[in-house]
């Protein structure tokens, strides 16, 4: 029985693959938003057209960004001497806020809780994770992870727990977002940087820098599941909305890996030139097609998942990094 489900399996993949894209190029629409690192600014790039609209200042040294769900609002992490929130407004195309975070500096990771209201922000000179009100722009809450070098985020659908890589301890840290309660330090592979976590929160998904791992954790028991090793720097890992696949990015390595996320198994490796420097990514609506930022290009990669074809290359500012999507088309 085994052998006859693996047969499938191997059908079924093959029968995706060979059909068309899943996106169909001419017909993308909408604008990204794209962190530029060097450039301590954001892009914002029209899909139709393949072009950058505008570009407006961040505060200083911005890394990550988190979209809403509805692309109405972007938040940008000012990590580098910037120790603020940047906040724009898609539709006006304008930035509207900035949260003063110098009681928690460096932020960095950044995610909207289910409300939409909030967004948690891993603060690494602070060692917490911040909950901040978006529209009043207050401090919700403070937890401390008591970890060092608290890096990224990960939420589950329920954002009723928030995880965070800490780089410098070597573990993830566990929180209660209504409690303000850590409830857990999990050990992990030598500097965690990367994390996310599937939608009912049982599977934690980890890429460890020193160690070339990147490793999927049963959250409740906290055994392995999964682990590939080989990696120089996995910098990014992001599961589909429907949890098919994963796609690592590898920084030093110039790669996109595309995991069988059910199945553990990897399907495929995309192989960049030297100089690309995969880093930030996030999904289209269709679930398959992925923009990845080439922090050394100065690039958008446009890639379709299923096929593992670059579709085309957006340009950028200075060093792209943190990315979103918002299906507001601007004028």
């Amino acid at each position: 029985m085994r052998l006859v489900n693996n047969v499938v399996y191997v059908f079924l993949f093959g029968c995706l693959i060979s059909f068309p894209s899943w996106a169909d190029t001419n017909n993308l629409s909408g604008t990204l938003v794209v962190v530029n690192k060097k450039g301590d600014s954001v892009d914002f790039i029209d899909l139709s057209s393949r072009k950058i609209k505008l570009t407006l200042a961040t505060g200083r040294g911005p890394h990550e960004l988190a979209m809403s769900a509805d692309g109405h609002t972007a938040v940008v992490t000012n990590y580098a001497r910037g120790n603020s929130l940047s906040v724009f407004d898609v539709r006006q195309a304008k930035k509207v806020k900035t949260i003063d975070f110098s009681r928690y500096p460096r932020p960095h990771g950044v995610l909207f809780l289910k409300d939409q209201k909030r967004v948690a922000v891993s603060s690494e000179g602070s060692d917490s994770v911040v909950i901040v009100d978006i529209e009043s722009g207050k401090i919700d809450k403070v937890i401390a992870t008591e970890q060092r070098g608290s890096h990224m985020v990960a939420l589950p659908a329920s954002s009723e727990r928030v995880y965070t890589t800490n780089m410098r301890a070597d573990s993830v840290s566990e929180l209660d977002v209504k409690s303000g309660a850590l409830l857990r330090k999990i050990s992990m592979p030598k500097v965690p940087e990367a994390i996310t976590i599937n939608k009912s929160g049982s599977e934690l998904w980890v890429g460890s820098n020193d160690d070339g791992l990147v490793t999927v954790f049963d959250v409740a028991n906290e055994r392995i599941i999964k682990q590939w090793k080989g990696y120089s720097f996995p910098y990014r890992v992001l599961l589909t909305r429907d949890e098919q696949f994963a796609v690592i990015s590898d920084y030093r390595n110039h790669t996109l890996d595309v995991i069988d996320a059910m199945h553990k198994e990897k399907l495929r490796q995309i192989k960049f030139e030297p100089g690309t420097g995969p880093k930030g990514v996030i999904l289209h609506p269709d679930d398959r097609t992925l923009f990845l930022s080439a922090y050394q290009k100065n690039k958008v990669l446009v890639i379709d998942i299923v096929s593992g074809k670059t579709l085309f290359e957006l340009p950028t500012g200075n060093g792209p990094d943190g990315i979103g999507y918002s299906a507001v088309v601007l004028p």
